[in-house]
């Protein structure tokens, strides 16, 4: 069926999508990580929330950080270029500066380390915070920005280049030269 965006806003209490209906009768779930969560943990095969309390944990943690220091500059410094908010220069220098101090903590992070959490597969961690960074490294972190980012970059790519990710979002062509917005 058709997706009902006034349907959809109607089910969550904030009035927002995105929304799920769970089982019929089931709670109706809203905010993007907690739908991924439910998700995620349809098939605890897959280990996406982690093997045991400590990688629950540190997914979590990496989902909340994604939440709370990615996404917020990274919209603040690329939605004037996608022409969804007006370009204002204090909050462009603020928000790239944020969004860099939160590219240092997960370079540190990603030090000596194939994925966030557990070094043998992707987690939802990586799949969130790579989600979060999509974007931001297709549309204005260029290759001089990301240069002192080296194991970010390194684990961005290796997760957009996985099968499962290219079949949701495509191949991501990297950013070639940071794009500005309209002044």
């Amino acid at each position: 069926p058709e997706f009902d965006i006034k349907a959809a806003t109607q089910l969550s209490p904030t009035g927002k999508a995105p929304v799920l209906e769970t089982n019929g009768n089931g709670p109706v779930l809203f905010e993007s990580n907690a739908i991924a969560r439910y998700i995620a943990t349809l098939r605890n095969d897959t280990a996406l929330t982690g093997n045991g309390f400590v990688e629950a944990a540190l997914v979590d943690q990496w989902c909340d950080f994604c939440a709370h220091q990615l996404e917020l500059p990274a919209c603040v410094w690329f939605y004037p270029v996608a022409g969804y908010m007006p370009f204002q220069k204090a909050a462009y220098d603020k928000a790239k500066g944020d969004f860099s101090a939160a590219l240092s903590v997960l370079n540190a992070a990603l030090e000596g380390k194939t994925y966030l959490v557990n070094d043998d597969k992707i987690t939802l961690a990586d799949i969130t915070v790579a989600s979060a960074l999509v974007y931001p490294f297709k549309l204005v972190c260029d290759g001089k920005y990301l240069k002192k980012y080296k194991n970010v970059t390194r684990w961005f790519k290796d997760c957009v280049g996985q099968d499962e990710f290219k079949s949701v979002i495509g191949e991501v062509a990297m950013c070639k030269k940071e794009l500005k917005a309209a002044q």
